[in-house]
């Protein structure tokens, strides 16, 4: 066992890192956006922690934004990963999909809303809405 110790302490810092991304939900109308961190272990993302999105437009006319943090999702192999998440304390559900690109720099998929919105949107949909995220310090 302390052999396994030593061995872990001396992997380089970029063996297991975390990274942030943040980018505009459809084109950023209305301020929309998504935010998440990656769990990125030897250059391969392996779970999209704390997945969140803000000032997304729910039709008629509301407006949602989750800044939760239990929102995760496992990627595979071909670096894409899927989700469905019931949001707590809300009557509406999240369904998203990615998929990393450009060596882990950029991110980009897609996210519905499908549920009751505080504002009166009742049994609303947003549709398949596309976003995009890159990665912090990434041009």
């Amino acid at each position: 066992m302390p052999l396994a110790l030593v061995i872990a302490l001396a992997l380089p810092g970029s063996a297991l890192a975390s990274a942030f991304f943040k980018g505009p939900v459809n084109g950023g109308a209305n301020n929309a956006g998504v935010e998440f961190r990656a769990k990125i272990k030897h250059d391969h993302p392996r779970k999209v922690l704390e997945f969140r999105w803000f000032n997304v437009a729910v039709p008629p006319s509301c407006a949602v934004s989750f800044e939760g943090t239990h929102f995760e999702m496992r990627v595979n192999d071909r670096r894409k990963f899927h989700g469905r998440y019931k949001v707590p304390n809300a009557n509406y559900v999240a369904i998203v999909h990615g998929k990393f690109k450009h060596h882990n720099e950029k991110a980009s998929g897609t996210i519905e809303l499908k549920g009751n919105f505080i504002g009166g949107c009742s049994n609303a949909d947003t549709g398949s809405l596309p976003w995009k995220a890159k990665r912090a310090g990434s041009g």
